[in-house]
């Protein structure tokens, strides 16, 4: 049996990536104040179906929509992940960033917005 190198068993749909964003990082420094950094600039998958979910702090939380980028975005060193994101003239703030794995490799990372 020959040996195969699976490069993505699930592949990313470049052709549903129409929206163009920028991500912004919020980081606190220590002497200069809110900082922020842009973390992506390109093409992303955005809906913007709004739904309702339950936040970590056992409130309903509203979210108005979800952003898919192929690969991962690096951020600075922090634990949660604090920014916004700009589609178009409209900014709107991360409510959470994920990425899931699959084998050990981040294929892409998903942004909820509120």
């Amino acid at each position: 049996m020959p040996s195969a190198v699976i490069r993505c068993p699930f592949p990313f749909p470049d052709i549903e990536a129409t929206t163009q964003i920028k991500v912004y990082q919020e980081v606190d420094t220590k002497y200069e104040g809110k900082k922020e950094i842009l973390v992506y600039d390109g093409l992303a998958v955005y809906d913007d179906i709004a739904k309702t979910v339950i936040g970590s702090d056992n409130k309903f939380v509203s979210l108005s929509g979800n952003i898919i980028v192929k690969g991962e975005i690096q951020t600075i060193d922090t634990d949660v992940f604090q920014g916004y994101v700009e589609i178009g003239y409209a900014k709107k703030t991360v409510q959470s960033l994920s990425k899931p794995r699959l084998f050990g490799v981040v294929y892409s990372t998903e942004i909820q917005l509120l």
